[in-house]
């Protein structure tokens, strides 16, 4: 028979013995306890909110729509500027009109599954059972944070396909740049900058098989010092060619061979946390119910701000889609990218 640590023993009985507790105000009390656990320990094993930090509004922050009950808020785009010009003395100025485009964020909630088992057997369990919670509650209501991020992404790069320059911003936003070497991974950080709105990236998105491309790149390349330190610690450099680089592991979100570029925060988009995580629990005789749900609203504003290479086939310009680097303009194979 399995020992239970004594630590785990106390804290799971106590925790069960609120959350089993038949007065509403102290199960409410335990199941906010709960979520506060949830909220400030596992964050960071989502994703979207590294790459939009989120911002916590209030129901003041809402806006009523027309065509919708739901809750909404609308955001103010940056006006474009008319720019400045030189004039003969004694002249003033000529009179433009200023208008700030808007977008909606609409909100919405998120939902676990809802868990239901028999208090008596969770208090033989000898796992950590707000552990357990963090795997089954908070982790999914993160997934599905990232897959509508990532989705939002999907439908602005490819817009346009692949290797073809979007007009709106005159540049393309979904490139092939032949296989991870310096020269691929120089050309890819020059997507944001090749469009008409000049943004710089800050961050890259691959997932955990895609990176150790990263790592196989030689000395001649990446220089003694990086190429040693990459051998010895592994992954634990997590800032390349000056991004942040965040590494997941959901390989369904982010494929093989593929790195997304986000620009700063306050150039792509809104994170709006209306409620923050919260743990909903109910005791059904000896049964203990539970499920966690969570309102949240996400946009991407510019779609400048985000593009996506593809660490495969030919090296392209970002500015005309066109093949990089031959003289011939003929694609370039994989055997000669690195001598470009």
């Amino acid at each position: 028979m399995g020992v239970i640590s004594p630590e785990i023993r106390e804290s799971n009985e106590q925790l069960l013995g609120l959350l089993a507790n038949p007065d509403a105000a102290t199960r409410k009390q335990a199941s906010e306890a709960v979520s506060e656990y949830l909220r400030l320990k596992n964050r960071e094993n989502g994703f979207a909110t590294e790459i939009i930090p989120p911002v916590t509004i209030t129901a003041a922050n809402l806006d009523r729509q027309q065509d919708t009950p739901d809750p909404v808020v609308i955001n103010d785009i940056e006006p474009e500027s008319a720019g400045a010009y030189s004039v003969p003395f004694g002249t003033g100025p000529m009179t433009q009109q200023i208008e700030a485009g808007r977008y909606p964020v609409f909100l919405k909630r998120i939902e676990s599954w809802r868990y239901e088992s028999d208090v008596a057997r969770l208090l033989t369990w000898n796992m950590d059972i707000r552990e357990i919670l963090k795997d089954f509650l908070l982790k999914d209501i993160q997934k599905v944070e990232d897959t509508n991020l990532m989705r939002t992404v999907e439908a602005i790069v490819g817009a346009q396909p692949i290797n073809t320059v979007n007009p709106l911003i005159g540049a393309c936003q979904w490139t092939t740049q032949g296989p991870l070497d310096r020269n691929a991974y120089g050309q890819a950080m020059k997507g944001l900058a090749s469009t008409n709105r000049h943004l710089n990236p800050v961050m890259a998105l691959v997932n955990n098989v895609t990176v150790w491309d990263i790592w196989k790149l030689t000395p001649e390349e990446i220089g003694d010092s990086l190429s040693q330190e990459l051998f010895v610690n592994g992954l634990a450099t997590r800032k390349v060619g000056g991004l942040d680089l965040k590494i997941t592991i959901k390989t369904d979100l982010v494929k093989d061979h593929d790195m997304y570029h986000f620009a700063g925060p306050k150039f792509l988009g809104d994170f709006l946390i209306l409620e923050d995580i919260v743990m909903s629990t109910e005791l059904i005789n000896y049964n203990l119910q539970f499920f966690a749900y969570k309102m949240v609203g996400m946009a991407i504003k510019n779609i400048a701000a985000v593009c996506k290479v593809s660490f495969t086939d030919y090296a392209v310009d970002w500015a005309t889609g066109d093949p990089w680097g031959s003289a011939t303009n003929l694609p370039v194979t994989s055997s000669s990218v690195g001598s470009i």
